[in-house]
């Protein structure tokens, strides 16, 4: 039984072992350092268990001290952030003061104990002390380091070329680039060679091979409906003070995501791009979110009084930052998908029920995604969401990106079938999240004013004729 409960143990910490080798390949660490590193770890464990004629003391210190030098320089290399100091120095002083305890009772006195247990309190309260200061400081340094962004969006916001706002009576559209993320290739192209489910995830670990995309949003003005929003992108403590972001909640957040996996420059913030097409943010009155992953729902911390219209379904399963919906949280609209069928569609929702918005199920991506409709004047558009990532995946049988595997696949293969029909209508154009071919370029010039005249739908219609065969083949 002894045996047997070692045999678990060690099975237990090359568990525990192996989750860190994996967060710190998320973090980018060499496979290189991993595999010193891994091994050197397993080795300590199966010491500290079975440590034979060597003795565990030995064990700990020809083992055990490498490894947690090489875990401290590890934790701060790749993990470490300023509010970090007072909780290491309150450990500190814990530390300090309970092995000023234990000399106390195990030690014999005397005057070394009396000296080892006076510096180890000294030690402790000392480090206490520092903790307790270094929370202003922690706090000081993350303000210092946001100011510079701040006066840098003032001057974005008020710089020559901001434009008015048009009230008369037309739906318009702005495409708002609100910075850009990093990604793998495999992730973005990948889903025909394996890149699927866990395989595709752990595929992800090994091929560091990147792209740098674009992350859009889109502003609408309704003659009727006011302000509204198609996702809300992200912001600029994501680009750069992302481990401070990604702090709020739990440092698993921060363990799990990748510290440059955002870019932003000051233009390029939603209350810049907004003021400089003559809006506010509270003058958003709806956001229709089409998933809640963080490139799509960061920006919400900026639009706190609008009404956010996202799926049930990635609500209660899908993958979301507590802290991007925190100021929208009493504000959330979950549609029913009651309004019937809708062209290709077996369910959709008229959430105005006039017909100028209609949401649509497209799940796959993530359990609840949404893709969003809107009529224009002279046309429609397709707001995609992550469906999608660009008009060259409408080829999806020849262009496609990772996919979580089984009914998640499926779901994403038909929801984007579904929309290869509703696409089938010259008359709608469809608009994507992180588009990176020249049909970025087109949308840009055909939505300059926001208003696209017949001519400029046409223009969208061209080029996408131009890009796919009529049986969704790339040219």
């Amino acid at each position: 039984m002894k045996l047997l409960g070692k045999v678990a143990l060690l099975a237990a910490c090359v568990l525990v072992i192996a989750a860190t080798l994996i967060v710190l390949r998320l973090k980018d660490v060499p496979l290189a350092v991993l595999a010193v590193y891994g091994p050197l770890l397993v080795a300590l464990a199966a010491g500290l268990l079975w440590p034979g004629a060597f003795g565990r003391r030995r064990v700990a210190v020809l083992l055990g001290v490498p490894a947690g030098l090489a875990t401290l320089g590890l934790y701060f290399a790749v993990v470490f952030y300023v509010t970090d100091t007072p909780v290491l120095l309150g450990l500190g002083a814990v530390t300090a003061l309970v092995t000023a305890l234990v000399t106390v009772r195990r030690t014999p006195a005397g005057p070394s104990r009396s000296r080892r247990v006076f510096l180890l309190g000294g030690a402790g309260v000392a480090l206490g002390a520092l903790g307790v200061a270094s929370v202003g400081w922690a706090r000081d340094r993350r303000r210092d380091r946001l100011a510079p962004a701040a006066r840098a969006r003032a001057a974005a916001l008020h710089a020559p070329g901001r434009r008015q706002r048009v009230t008369d009576g037309a739906v318009r559209v702005f495409p708002l680039h609100l910075g850009d993320t990093v990604v793998t290739f495999g992730q973005f192209h990948g889903g025909l060679d394996d890149w699927v489910g866990v395989e595709g995830y752990v595929r992800t670990l090994l091929d560091k091979t990147q792209l740098t995309v674009p992350v859009y949003a889109y502003l609408i003005d309704h003659p009727r409906h006011g302000v509204l929003m198609v996702d809300a992108g992200i912001t600029w403590e994501q680009a750069h003070d992302h481990d401070g972001y990604y702090n709020h909640n739990a440092m698993v957040s921060r363990l799990l995501s990748q510290r440059d996996e955002y870019r932003q420059a000051p233009e390029q913030d939603l209350r810049v791009r907004l003021g400089r097409l003559g809006y506010h943010p509270d003058d958003v009155a709806t956001v229709f979110l089409t998933h809640v992953h963080d490139d799509h729902a960061g920006g919400l911390r900026h639009l706190p009084t609008a009404t956010v219209v996202l799926d049930r379904r990635d609500w209660d399963q899908g993958v979301r930052y507590g802290y991007s919906f925190e100021r929208v949280e009493a504000n959330l609209r979950f549609p029913r998908y009651d309004s019937g069928a809708y062209g290709t569609f077996p369910d959709s929702q008229d959430y105005f029920g006039d017909g100028s918005v209609i949401l649509l199920p497209t799940p796959g991506h993530s359990p609840g995604h949404q893709c969003v409709l809107l009529r224009m004047d002279d046309g429609s558009v397709l707001f995609m969401g992550d469906t999608l990532y660009t008009l060259r995946h409408l080829a999806v049988d020849e262009v496609r990106q990772l996919t979580l595997g089984g009914a998640d696949t499926a779901n994403q293969l038909d929801a984007a079938r579904r929309v290869q029909g509703l696409l089938a209508d010259p008359t709608v154009a469809p608009l994507f999240a992180h588009e990176t071919t020249p049909y970025r370029s087109v949308v840009d010039e055909v939505f300059a004013t926001g208003r696209p005249d017949p001519a400029g739908f046409a223009a969208l219609r061209r080029h996408l004729d131009g890009v796919l065969t009529p049986d969704w083949r790339l040219r």
